[in-house]
C-alpha cells in the first residue's frame, strides 16, 4: 500500500510539472478584458500591412483599431511585453495574398488562417518564424509547393495544409527530421506525389498523420514510433498490410481506403487495442477473414467494402460489451458467401449494417429485431431467400431498410407500420407477392420507396396518401390493375414515380410526371402535367391516349419525354427547340399531322416521328419527308435510353445514392454520423 501511494504521489507531482508550462502560458495570454493591453508598435505595424492585402468582406477584422490588443479579433498577445504570439483567423471569408510583413511577428507561436480563401504561393518568409509552433493554412487557395524554408521552424509541433488542392509537388524529404517535436503533420486533399521519405516512419514525436487524397506511390510501411492518427486513403499505395506493431497500444483511427493494397488481412492487425475507426475498403484485399481476427470493444467502425475477400462471413468480428461496440459494419462489395451468421445480432451496439453485392444465401436472421440501435440496414443484391422476418420490427429506430435484388418471397408484413422513422423502403427486384397492406399508413416518414419487380396485385389503397414526404416511389412492373386514384399525385415533394408495367386503367389525373408506359391508360393528356417546370422525364408510351399535346413551352427541365404507340392526334408542338435539356424524344406511332419546320430541331432525334404517315418534316432543303418509316425500325425511347448516354435509371440510382448516404450521415446519432462521414461522404 505504501509503494502504491507513493507512486500515486509521484504520478501527481509529474503531472503537476507538465501542465505548469501550459498554465504559465496562459496566464500571460489571458487579462482581465476590462483592462488595456499594449499591442507592440512594430508587431502593430506588422499586422496593419497584412490587413492591407487581404480582403475582408465580412469586415471581422474591423476590430483592428487602436493599441488595445484584446480588442483585436483573432489576436493574442503577450501579457507581459504585448507581443504578438497567436493569430487564429479561421473561418473569417478572408481572400487575397499574406503580406510577408506577417512573418516579422519573432515571438509568434501559433498562425492558424484555416478556412478563407488566400492564394498565392506560401511565403518564404514563413521559415523566419522560429519561435512558431501551430502552423495552420488548411482549406485556402495556396499553389505550387511547401518551401523549404519551412524547415527552419526546429519548434513546430502542428503543420497542417489539408484543402488546398493546387498545393503538392514532390513530397518533401525534409519533412520527417526537421522538427522533433512535430506531433501532427496533415497534408491531406491536396496534390502530393512520390514516396513518404524514411525519415517520416521513425519520427518518434509524430502522432498524428494525415495524408489523404494525393497522389501518393510505394509501399505501405510500417512505422515506428506511437501514432493516434494514421490516414493514408485515398492514394496509390501498393504492398501488403504491416501490423502497425509499434502503434499497438495508442493508434485510435487508421485509414487506408482507396488504394491498391493486396494480400489478406493479417490477424495482427486485431492487436490494435485503441483502435476506433478501421477503413480498409476499396482495395485490392483478397482471401477469407480468419476467425481469429477479432477486434477489440473500442472498435467503433469496420469498413471493408470493395474489395475481393471471399469465404463465410465472419461469426464474430468484434468483441463487444453492453456499453460499447461496433455502431458501423460494412463488408458490401466482396465476394462473402453462404449465411448471415447470428453472431451477427449480437453486435447490440450496431446502428448501420451494409453487406450488399455479395454471395450470400439463406433467409434474414429472425433475431435481426435485437439490433435495436439499427438505423440503416442494406442487404441488397444477394441470393437471399425466404420472407422478411416480423421480428425486423424490433429495430424500430430504422430509417432505411434496403433488401432489393434477392430471392425474396412472402408478402408485405401488415406489421411494418410499427417502423414509423423509416424513410427508404427497397424490396424490389423480389417475389414479394400480394397487396400493398393499409397498415403501411404508418410509415409516415418515407421518403423512397420501391416496390418494383415483383408480383404485387390488387390497386392502390389510401395508405399511400399519409406518405406525404415522398420524393421516390416506383411500383413498375408488378400486377397491379384499377383506375389511378385522384389522390396519387398530390405529394408536393415528388421527384420520381414510375408505375409502367402494369395494368393500370381509366385517365390520367391531372398531376405531376412519372412513368405510366405500358398500361391500359385512355383519355387526354392533362395540361397540368406540362406546366410542373421541374418535370425531367415523362414516359406515357404504350398507352390508349388520345387528343393534342399540350405545349412544351414550360417544361424547361424536361430531359425525356416519350408519348409513343398511342393515338395522339394534332400538330407537334412549335417549341421543341427552346427545351435546352431535352436529349431523348420519341413521339412515333401516333397519328400527328400536319408540317414540322426545320428550324424546330427535331432533327436532333432521329426516328422520333416515326410511324405518323401525316406528318411532314421540312428538310434542310426545305421539303416535306414523309416519317411513315423509322429510322432505326421497332426502336423505342426506352431502348434507346437504355443504350444512349443518359438514362433515367441513371438518373433515379444517382438520385438514391446521393440520398441514401444523405440518409446516412444526417439521420444516424452523433457518433455514428461522426464517422460515417469520414468515409462515406
Amino acid at each position: 500500500m505504501e509503494l502504491k501511494r507513493d507512486l500515486n504521489v509521484h504520478s501527481c507531482r509529474a503531472l503537476k510539472l507538465q501542465m505548469l508550462p501550459l498554465l504559465l502560458f496562459l496566464l500571460l495570454l489571458c487579462s482581465n478584458p476590462s483592462e488595456s493591453l499594449e499591442l507592440n508598435l512594430e508587431d502593430k505595424a506588422s499586422l496593419l500591412l497584412f490587413k492591407s492585402l487581404v480582403q475582408d468582406p465580412t469586415q471581422k477584422l474591423s476590430s483592428w483599431v487602436g493599441s488595445n490588443c484584446t480588442n483585436w479579433t483573432g489576436v493574442a498577445c503577450n501579457f507581459q511585453t504585448g507581443h504578438v504570439v497567436s493569430i487564429n483567423l479561421t473561418d473569417t471569408s478572408l481572400s487575397g495574398q499574406v503580406h510577408p510583413r506577417l512573418c516579422k511577428l519573432s515571438f509568434l507561436e501559433f498562425l492558424v488562417l484555416s478556412s478563407n480563401a488566400f492564394t498565392g504561393r506560401i511565403s518564404t518568409c514563413f521559415g523566419g518564424l522560429s519561435g512558431l509552433k501551430t502552423l495552420d493554412l488548411s482549406y485556402n487557395k495556396f499553389v505550387g509547393v511547401v518551401p523549404d524554408a519551412i524547415m527552419k521552424l526546429r519548434n513546430l509541433r502542428e503543420l497542417i495544409l489539408k484543402g488546398n488542392p493546387e498545393l503538392g509537388g514532390v513530397f518533401p524529404g525534409w519533412v520527417g527530421n526537421f522538427s522533433m517535436n512535430l506531433e501532427k503533420l496533415d497534408f491531406s486533399f491536396n496534390s502530393f506525389c512520390g514516396e513518404i521519405p524514411e525519415s517520416l516512419y521513425y519520427l518518434k514525436s509524430l502522432k498524428h498523420l494525415d495524408l489523404e487524397k494525393n497522389n501518393l506511390t510505394g509501399n505501405v510501411h510500417d512505422f515506428y514510433q506511437s501514432l493516434l492518427v494514421l490516414n493514408l486513403g485515398s492514394n496509390r499505395f501498393s504492398g501488403t498490410l504491416p501490423c502497425f506493431a509499434a502503434s499497438a497500444m495508442s493508434l485510435t483511427v487508421l485509414k487506408l481506403d482507396n488504394n491498391s493494397v493486396v494480400g489478406g488481412i493479417p490477424t495482427c492487425i486485431a492487436s490494435l487495442q485503441a483502435l476506433t475507426h478501421l477503413n480498409l475498403s476499396h482495395n485490392h484485399l483478397n482471401y477469407e477473414i480468419s476467425p481469429r481476427l477479432v477486434f477489440f470493444e473500442k472498435l467503433l467502425l469496420l469498413d471493408l467494402s470493395f474489395n475481393d475477400l471471399s469465404g463465410p462471413l465472419p461469426s464474430k468480428i468484434a468483441q463487444t460489451t453492453e456499453k460499447a461496440g461496433l455502431v458501423l459494419l460494412d463488408l458490401s462489395h466482396n465476394r462473402f458467401s453462404g449465411e448471415i451468421p447470428l453472431k451477427i445480432t449480437e453486435l447490440k451496439s450496431l446502428q448501420a449494417l451494409f453487406l450488399s453485392n455479395n454471395l450470400l444465401i439463406g433467409e434474414i436472421p429472425a433475431r435481426i429485431g435485437n439490433l435495436t440501435y439499427l438505423q440503416v440496414i442494406d442487404l441488397s443484391h444477394n441470393m437471399l431467400s425466404g420472407s422478411i422476418p416480423l421480428n425486423i420490427v424490433g429495430c424500430f429506430q430504422l430509417l432505411a431498410l434496403i433488401v432489393n435484388n434477392n430471392n425474396l418471397s412472402g408478402e408485405i408484413q401488415p406489421e411494418l407500420d410499427a417502423l414509423d422513422s423509416l424513410k427508404i423502403l427497397d424490396i424490389s427486384n423480389n417475389q414479394i407477392s400480394g397487396e400493398i397492406p393499409l397498415t403501411l399508413a404508418g410509415l409516415k416518414s418515407l421518403e423512397i420507396v420501391d416496390f418494383s419487380s415483383n408480383n404485387l396485385s390488387g390497386s392502390l389503397n389510401d395508405a399511400i396518401t399519409k406518405w406525404t414526404n415522398l420524393k421516390y416511389f416506383s411500383i413498375a412492373r408488378n400486377k397491379l390493375s384499377g383506375n389511378l386514384p385522384n389522390w396519387l399525385f398530390s405529394f408536393q415533394a415528388i421527384q420520381m414515380m414510375d408505375f409502367s408495367t402494369n395494368k393500370f386503367m381509366g385517365f390520367i389525373p391531372d398531376a405531376v410526371g412519372m412513368d405510366l408506359s405500358d398500361n391500359l391508360l385512355h383519355g387526354t393528356i392533362p395540361k397540368g402535367l406540362f406546366q410542373l417546370q421541374g418535370l425531367e422525364y415523362l414516359n406515357l408510351s404504350f398507352n390508349f391516349l388520345d387528343g393534342q399535346v399540350p405545349g412544351l413551352y414550360r417544361l424547361r427541365s424536361l430531359r425525356a419525354l416519350d408519348l409513343s404507340h398511342n393515338s395522339l392526334t394534332g400538330q407537334i408542338p412549335g417549341n421543341i427547340s427552346s427545351l435546352q435539356e431535352l436529349t431523348l424524344l420519341n413521339l412515333s406511332y401516333n397519328s400527328f399531322s400536319g408540317f414540322v419546320p426545320w428550324k424546330q430541331g427535331y432533327q436532333k432525334f432521329p426516328g422520333a416521328f416515326a410511324g405518323n404517315p401525316n406528318l411532314c418534316l421540312e428538310s434542310s432543303h426545305g421539303e416535306c419527308n414523309r416519317t411513315s418509316l423509322p429510322l432505326v425500325p421497332g426502336k423505342t425511347l426506352r431502348e434507346e435510353m437504355t443504350e444512349g448516354p443518359i438514362s433515367i435509371w441513371a438518373f433515379c440510382l444517382s438520385f438514391f445514392v446521393s440520398f441514401y448516404l444523405g440518409v446516412v450521415a444526417l439521420f444516424c446519432s452523433a457518433r455514428t454520423r461522426r464517422y460515417i462521414l469520414q468515409t462515406k461522404v
